[in-house]
């Protein structure tokens, strides 16, 4: 697998590539993937099993962790095979439909959380009425 880059080095271009890289992390941080929206989706749950008492802080907090670091680099390795096995004008068509769609399933998966909060301050503010 002969991506260039020793090729861009030996032509004393190394800098470029670590401007690249850290460019593309900018911008990659502040693009959501969708892998974001399950990512989102799986914390909303894990906040409400805590919330009921199933699991502990602990197992919260390093199951949030776990995945946010898991589905990142399962969404970045996903892009990068994508991207490689096509190769030529497909990954910037692929770059713009991805951040399209994922910006659409993170939108969607916040809006499904916001809806179930909101029915869970519901019944809570039902239940301090009856109790109170």
């Amino acid at each position: 697998m002969d991506l260039g880059i020793a090729k861009v080095v030996n032509e004393g271009n190394g800098n470029a590539i670590l401007y690249t890289a850290l460019l593309g992390a900018m911008i990659a941080n502040a693009v959501p993937t969708p892998f974001d929206a399950i990512y989102f989706r799986n914390v909303n749950k894990l906040e409400r099993q805590f919330d009921a008492g199933e699991i502990t802080a602990e197992k919260l907090e390093w199951n949030v962790a776990g995945q946010y670091y898991a589905w990142t680099a399962l969404w970045y390795a996903t892009l990068f095979t994508g991207i490689y096995a096509f190769g030529g004008k497909y990954k910037t068509n692929a770059r713009i439909l991805l951040a399209l769609v994922a910006g659409g399933l993170v939108i969607g998966a916040v809006q499904k959380n916001i809806q179930f909060n909101k029915e869970v301050q519901k019944r809570k503010e039902l239940k301090n009425l009856q109790n109170g």
